[in-house]
Protein backbone atom coordinates (compact mmCIF):
# COMPACT_ATOMS: atom_id res chain seq x y z
CA UNK A 1 0.00 0.00 0.00
CA UNK A 2 3.00 2.14 0.75
CA UNK A 3 4.52 1.62 -2.54
CA UNK A 4 0.93 2.63 -4.63
CA UNK A 5 1.13 6.05 -2.35
CA UNK A 6 4.30 7.01 -3.16
CA UNK A 7 3.91 6.13 -7.23
CA UNK A 8 0.59 7.72 -6.82
CA UNK A 9 2.38 11.35 -5.20
CA UNK A 10 5.44 10.96 -7.81
CA UNK A 11 2.61 10.63 -10.68
CA UNK A 12 1.22 13.46 -9.37
CA UNK A 13 4.20 15.20 -9.29
CA UNK A 14 5.32 14.59 -12.77
CA UNK A 15 1.63 16.34 -14.10
CA UNK A 16 2.83 20.16 -13.89
CA UNK A 17 5.37 19.53 -16.27
CA UNK A 18 3.14 17.64 -19.05
CA UNK A 19 1.08 20.49 -18.09
CA UNK A 20 3.78 23.22 -19.11
CA UNK A 21 4.92 20.73 -21.98
CA UNK A 22 1.60 20.92 -23.41
CA UNK A 23 0.33 24.29 -22.45
CA UNK A 24 -3.69 23.25 -22.88
CA UNK A 25 -6.06 24.14 -20.08
CA UNK A 26 -9.92 23.89 -19.87
CA UNK A 27 -12.30 25.78 -16.98
CA UNK A 28 -15.63 26.70 -16.57
CA UNK A 29 -16.95 30.22 -15.26
CA UNK A 30 -20.10 31.96 -13.62
CA UNK A 31 -20.70 35.56 -12.37
CA UNK A 32 -22.49 38.52 -12.23
CA UNK A 33 -23.26 40.51 -15.54
CA UNK A 34 -24.50 44.48 -16.32
CA UNK A 35 -25.91 44.97 -19.65
CA UNK A 36 -26.56 47.91 -21.65
CA UNK A 37 -29.06 48.67 -23.65
CA UNK A 38 -30.43 52.10 -25.09
CA UNK A 39 -29.67 54.45 -22.18
CA UNK A 40 -30.25 51.88 -19.52
CA UNK A 41 -28.85 49.01 -17.86
CA UNK A 42 -29.72 46.58 -15.18
CA UNK A 43 -27.78 43.03 -13.61
CA UNK A 44 -27.94 39.38 -14.99
CA UNK A 45 -26.07 36.60 -14.92
CA UNK A 46 -23.57 34.71 -17.07
CA UNK A 47 -22.01 31.39 -17.26
CA UNK A 48 -19.80 29.43 -19.42
CA UNK A 49 -16.75 27.29 -20.35
CA UNK A 50 -13.32 28.01 -21.58
CA UNK A 51 -10.15 26.96 -22.84
CA UNK A 52 -6.79 27.96 -23.14
CA UNK A 53 -3.26 27.30 -25.44
CA UNK A 54 -0.21 28.69 -23.67
CA UNK A 55 2.14 30.15 -26.54
CA UNK A 56 5.08 31.39 -24.74
CA UNK A 57 5.66 32.04 -21.28
CA UNK A 58 3.83 34.96 -20.98
CA UNK A 59 0.95 35.17 -23.98
CA UNK A 60 -1.22 32.56 -24.50
CA UNK A 61 -5.00 32.48 -26.93
CA UNK A 62 -8.24 31.54 -25.40
CA UNK A 63 -11.50 30.69 -26.04
CA UNK A 64 -14.96 30.01 -24.52
CA UNK A 65 -18.69 30.05 -24.99
CA UNK A 66 -20.85 32.68 -22.77
CA UNK A 67 -24.12 32.36 -21.96
CA UNK A 68 -25.98 35.27 -20.37
CA UNK A 69 -29.49 37.21 -19.34
CA UNK A 70 -30.87 39.95 -18.14
CA UNK A 71 -34.25 42.31 -17.97
CA UNK A 72 -32.92 46.03 -19.24
CA UNK A 73 -35.56 49.16 -18.66
CA UNK A 74 -37.22 49.72 -22.04
CA UNK A 75 -36.64 53.64 -22.70
CA UNK A 76 -40.11 54.12 -24.26
CA UNK A 77 -42.03 52.02 -21.90
CA UNK A 78 -42.71 50.49 -18.44
CA UNK A 79 -41.96 47.18 -20.09
CA UNK A 80 -38.50 45.59 -19.28
CA UNK A 81 -36.18 44.30 -22.27
CA UNK A 82 -35.47 40.78 -21.80
CA UNK A 83 -32.35 40.01 -22.95
CA UNK A 84 -30.58 36.28 -23.48
CA UNK A 85 -26.84 36.29 -25.11
CA UNK A 86 -24.43 33.70 -26.26
CA UNK A 87 -21.02 35.08 -26.67
CA UNK A 88 -17.90 32.75 -28.43
CA UNK A 89 -14.94 35.25 -27.21
CA UNK A 90 -11.45 34.61 -28.90
CA UNK A 91 -8.11 36.58 -26.86
CA UNK A 92 -4.92 37.11 -26.97
CA UNK A 93 -3.97 36.84 -23.38
CA UNK A 94 -0.74 38.28 -21.10
CA UNK A 95 -0.06 37.15 -17.89
CA UNK A 96 2.61 39.09 -15.56
CA UNK A 97 3.92 35.98 -12.88
CA UNK A 98 3.75 37.57 -9.03
CA UNK A 99 5.01 35.54 -6.09
CA UNK A 100 1.02 34.09 -5.52
CA UNK A 101 0.01 33.27 -8.57
CA UNK A 102 -0.63 36.34 -12.07
CA UNK A 103 -2.43 38.94 -12.75
CA UNK A 104 -3.62 38.95 -16.92
CA UNK A 105 -4.53 41.26 -19.24
CA UNK A 106 -6.48 40.13 -22.45
CA UNK A 107 -8.27 41.63 -25.93
CA UNK A 108 -9.47 39.84 -28.66
CA UNK A 109 -13.36 39.77 -30.58
CA UNK A 110 -16.01 38.01 -29.83
CA UNK A 111 -18.82 36.68 -32.21
CA UNK A 112 -22.17 37.18 -30.64
CA UNK A 113 -25.90 36.11 -30.78
CA UNK A 114 -28.17 38.77 -28.79
CA UNK A 115 -31.97 37.96 -28.51
CA UNK A 116 -34.00 41.07 -27.03
CA UNK A 117 -37.71 40.70 -26.30
CA UNK A 118 -40.27 43.24 -25.44
CA UNK A 119 -43.70 43.18 -24.68
CA UNK A 120 -43.81 40.04 -26.79
CA UNK A 121 -41.50 41.18 -29.91
CA UNK A 122 -38.21 39.74 -30.18
CA UNK A 123 -35.33 40.69 -32.15
CA UNK A 124 -32.79 39.00 -33.36
CA UNK A 125 -29.22 40.43 -33.62
CA UNK A 126 -25.85 38.76 -34.30
CA UNK A 127 -22.44 39.38 -35.68
CA UNK A 128 -18.77 40.70 -34.11
CA UNK A 129 -17.71 42.95 -31.57
CA UNK A 130 -14.29 43.70 -29.48
CA UNK A 131 -14.15 41.32 -26.36
CA UNK A 132 -11.34 42.79 -23.51
CA UNK A 133 -10.58 41.58 -19.52
CA UNK A 134 -8.13 41.87 -16.87
CA UNK A 135 -8.02 39.64 -13.33
CA UNK A 136 -6.15 37.40 -10.88
CA UNK A 137 -5.15 33.88 -11.06
CA UNK A 138 -4.50 31.75 -7.95
CA UNK A 139 -3.23 28.27 -8.94
CA UNK A 140 -4.32 26.01 -6.13
CA UNK A 141 -2.07 22.96 -6.77
CA UNK A 142 -0.54 23.03 -10.18
CA UNK A 143 -2.95 21.36 -12.43
CA UNK A 144 -5.96 23.80 -10.80
CA UNK A 145 -6.67 27.55 -10.89
CA UNK A 146 -9.08 29.91 -9.38
CA UNK A 147 -9.58 33.05 -11.37
CA UNK A 148 -11.58 36.35 -10.33
CA UNK A 149 -11.38 37.96 -13.55
CA UNK A 150 -13.76 41.20 -15.13
CA UNK A 151 -14.99 40.39 -18.75
CA UNK A 152 -16.32 43.29 -21.33
CA UNK A 153 -18.24 42.26 -24.83
CA UNK A 154 -19.50 44.66 -26.69
CA UNK A 155 -22.54 42.75 -28.63
CA UNK A 156 -23.80 45.32 -31.43
CA UNK A 157 -26.21 47.38 -29.23
CA UNK A 158 -25.80 45.32 -25.85
CA UNK A 159 -22.59 45.88 -23.81
CA UNK A 160 -21.86 43.71 -21.04
CA UNK A 161 -19.43 43.89 -18.11
CA UNK A 162 -18.88 40.62 -15.80
CA UNK A 163 -17.50 39.71 -13.02
CA UNK A 164 -16.53 36.21 -13.04
CA UNK A 165 -15.21 33.34 -11.06
CA UNK A 166 -13.66 30.53 -12.44
CA UNK A 167 -12.01 26.99 -11.87
CA UNK A 168 -9.21 25.94 -14.59
CA UNK A 169 -8.04 22.50 -14.92
CA UNK A 170 -4.54 22.05 -17.12
CA UNK A 171 -3.88 19.42 -19.27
Amino acid sequence: MKKLMLSAALALLSLPASAEILGLSVGANAGASRLEYDGNSDYGYEYGVNASYQVTSIFSVNAGLAIGSAEVDSRLSSAKNDIDYTSVPLTLQADIPLLVGSVYARAGTNYYDVDRKLSGVTHKDDGWGFAGGAGFVLGIIPLLDLTLGYEYRDMGEVDSNAILLSVGFGL
